[in-house]
């Protein structure tokens, strides 16, 4: 009988353990302010796109969050459906002076690049976008009128800085200056003080409208999917 008490303690330590981890993890991960579930309120009238998730990841594209964001909002749309990241980031535009203005800076493969702003900004982006399907500049938009995007069925890409809370960390560039700690993200939809979010980072949230306005509001960088 001792012997299978032994088991059983031990056994019982080692699933408490096993859950200890996992609520780690996930507590070391999860972006405060921000839930899987929707947080429902009587009467919000929430809406959810529901833009399938494109984990950059996968795809080892550790700087690709803008290619994937707009490949995200495209399978909503039921465009390039059966494109995925890979293939999508071989079309890519590059700049050859490294201007994220004029298409991608560095390498969306390669983790850090020194004194390289890794990114394609709005205007690229659009010019790209528009090769595949109607997409609108919404630079220097106020997040009100991204919502209205959503409301009438169109997912926004918006530029935030990571973790909806940081600072933002500025660095001048020969083109200008950049926030080295920017992500780019899907806005697919929202509930009364909230946002849905399909982040190729990190998968599908809603987060604080507070926070996603104040990560926003540093560029006003943004672009809807029509």
């Amino acid at each position: 009988m001792l012997k299978y008490k032994k088991k059983f303690i031990l056994t019982g330590c080692l699933f408490l353990v096993i859950i200890f981890s996992i609520n780690l993890y996930i507590s070391n991960n999860k972006i405060p302010g921000t839930y899987i579930n929707r947080p429902i309120e009587a009467n919000a009238h929430a809406i959810n796109l529901d833009a399938p998730y494109i984990n950059q990841k996968s795809s080892k594209a550790w700087n690709g969050c803008e290619a994937a964001s707009l490949l995200e909002g495209f399978h909503e749309k039921g465009i390039l459906s059966k494109t995925n990241l890979s293939t999508f980031l071989k079309q890519m535009p590059y700049s050859k002076s490294d201007n994220p203005n004029n298409g991608y800076a560095g390498s969306p493969y390669i983790k850090d690049q020194d004194n390289k702003f890794q990114s394609i900004y709005p205007k690229a982006l659009v010019s790209w976008g528009n090769l595949y399907h109607h997409v609108k500049d919404m630079t220097g938009s106020i997040v009100k009128d991204l919502k209205h995007q959503i409301k009438i069925g169109n997912p926004v890409i918006v530029y935030i800085v990571s973790h909806y809370s940081e600072t933002p960390e500025y660095q001048h560039y020969k083109w200008g200056n950049g926030i080295v700690n920017s992500h780019v993200v899907l806005m697919d939809g929202y509930e009364r003080g909230y946002y849905h979010i399909s982040d190729p980072n990190r998968g599908k949230y809603w987060v604080k409208s507070k926070l996603l306005a104040k990560a926003y509001n540093y560029k006003r960088y943004a672009v809807a999917i029509q």
